[in-house]
């Protein structure tokens, strides 16, 4: 232990040995050839770790960092022996150099056991072709899809337009009837012909709500939106009801995002015509919608002070066809709030739902600053 402390005393102590130049019988010629050696030796270790920590902050995200800064360490600490080396030509330090060379022991025994440690790991990486395989490969079955859901909106497209005509048929000979041979008709066969009439309405209604449903996302151009007209514009659309109900909407200011203007339209809108359709009696509606945002986000927040939502539905109202009342209470298809999920969920933000049954529901929705769907991603990641 006194060795110890003694070492450390007189770590740059030189007086116990005479420079190198002295120790021996140097030439100039091999005495230059090798301090100049370990300089240049000393340059290009420190070149190495310079070159990686340039890539690791670059190239951000770097799997095996630990190991990189490790090994940089290591390279470093030998780079600064052969310094040292080169110094005590003119300068003994021969304890420094035994201490440098310890801590080059340590860390290369550490690098070692990380080596061995990430191996499985490091052996698990993909090379750059296995990268771009698998992105051919992905491209490839983004391209099938793509297909496939045009095909599946023609499809939708096509059966509605098929299925709509004889509805409109069905509707039309109704209305004929009624009108031609109402007065012969008694009570219960009016109320068949209201009822039917009724039917076939709703039954149009929700062929041109699933149609709609099934456009979300076809539109790939990305656009600036300014939320404060989308909802300027949605109560313009339903002042007539909002002045029958006398309700009261309070708008906080709202930024401008970047998507799709109609789906992001038809997300505010079901949201705010929930709120007017679900309504207390004999209590004016009050909807309250604000926006706040943080580095990546925009946080919506659209409260009613209606009939709320008891919590453990709140996952079933947002899937399609999915009704918590019956028809004659409030009507609709059920496909509004699964319309908000399905935008939502396509831009990569999430909807949740805040609940009080008699006081009011808040419903949360969140939309990236940045937007990228599938059709933005094979766009941007095509190959040239």
């Amino acid at each position: 232990m006194e060795q110890f402390y003694d070492f450390f005393r007189r770590l740059t102590d030189m007086s116990d040995w005479p420079p190198r130049w002295f120790c021996g019988r140097w030439s100039d010629f091999h005495g230059w050839l090798y301090i100049i050696s370990d300089l240049t030796i000393w340059l290009a270790y420190m070149a190495i770790p310079l070159v990686l920590i340039r890539f690791i902050i670059i190239k951000k995200g770097v799997p095996l960092a630990g190991v990189f800064g490790l090994f940089g360490a290591f390279i470093l600490l030998c780079g600064l022996t052969h310094l040292i080396d080169a110094m005590m030509f003119w300068y003994p330090a021969y304890r420094i150099n035994a201490l440098v060379r310890f801590l080059t022991a340590i860390v290369s025994i550490m690098t070692v056991i990380a080596l061995i440690r990430y191996f499985n790991e490091a052996v698990g990486l993909r090379t750059s072709k296995e990268y771009d395989r698998e992105l051919s490969y992905r491209q490839l079955a983004l391209h099938e899809l793509t297909r496939s859901n045009q095909e599946l909106q023609q499809f939708a497209y096509v059966a509605s337009h098929d299925l709509q005509s004889p509805l409109k048929t069905i509707a039309n000979y109704l209305t004929l009837l009624e009108a031609k041979y109402g007065h012969q008709l008694d009570p219960d066969a009016q109320r068949l012909v209201t009822v039917s009439t009724s039917a076939a309405e709703r039954m149009r209604g929700l062929i041109n709500d699933l149609l709609e449903f099934s456009k979300l996302g076809s539109d790939v151009a990305l656009l600036p939106i300014n939320l404060n007209e989308i909802v300027a514009e949605i109560l313009d659309e339903q002042q007539a009801e909002i002045q029958a109900i006398q309700a009261t909407i309070d708008v906080g200011s709202l930024p401008i995002i970047t998507g799709h203007r109609t789906d992001v339209k038809q997300v505010f809108q079901n949201l705010i015509s929930n709120g007017l359709k679900y309504r207390r009696p004999d209590v004016p509606p009050r909807i309250v919608v604000r926006a706040t945002e943080d580095k990546h986000f925009y946080q919506f927040a659209i409260s009613d002070n209606g009939i709320g939502i008891d919590q453990q539905y709140y996952d079933r109202v947002f899937q399609i066809f999915q009704r918590l009342h019956g028809r004659n209470q409030y009507s609709g298809t059920g496909i509004g709030l699964a319309t908000c999920k399905k935008v939502v969920a396509m831009y990569g933000g999430r909807i949740w739902i805040d609940s009080i049954v008699g006081e009011g529901t808040t419903f949360y929705f969140t939309l990236p600053k940045v937007i990228k769907t599938l059709h933005h991603y094979a766009e941007t990641n095509a190959p040239n």
